[in-house]
């Protein structure tokens, strides 16, 4: 015996956009739990005055690193990536050039990580996030 089903206005392409806005607003979520533990974690430097002169020896603002993590929402990404962000261009104005040499330092400097350890910290936060929402 066989039953026939017919199902009303069906748009399997409606339903799975749903699901990936929901899944890619989840993500989104947990994108910025990371920044805001990775802006926790960043270094924040001092102005230094110069010797006699009392000038700052740099243009850098003290929380400049800390002001550049962001979380970034690619539209049209065929992969549909969220990002975190440290440094990088903001506003046509570079930024916080220096977030990977602190990420992952240099041959004269050593590294100060705070993307991965922020991470890391919140993979449990992101695990929960992402399966209930």
């Amino acid at each position: 015996m066989a039953a026939k089903v017919t199902i009303k206005d069906w748009s399997p392409d409606k339903i799975t956009a749903e699901i990936e806005k929901k899944a890619m607003d989840r993500l989104e979520k947990a994108a910025h739990v990371v920044a805001n533990s990775a802006r926790s974690l960043a270094p924040v430097g001092v102005m230094r005055p110069q010797y006699k002169t009392g000038k700052a020896w740099t243009e850098r603002v003290p929380g400049t690193l800390r002001n550049s993590i962001r979380v970034t929402r690619l539209a049209g990404d065929p992969k549909n990536d969220v990002r975190v962000y440290a440094g990088g261009r903001q506003s046509d104005k570079l930024t916080a050039y220096y977030a990977r040499f602190v990420e992952y330092g240099t041959r004269y400097r050593s590294k100060r990580p705070f993307l991965r350890p922020a991470l890391d910290q919140n993979k449990g936060a992101i695990m929960q996030i992402m399966e209930n929402g």
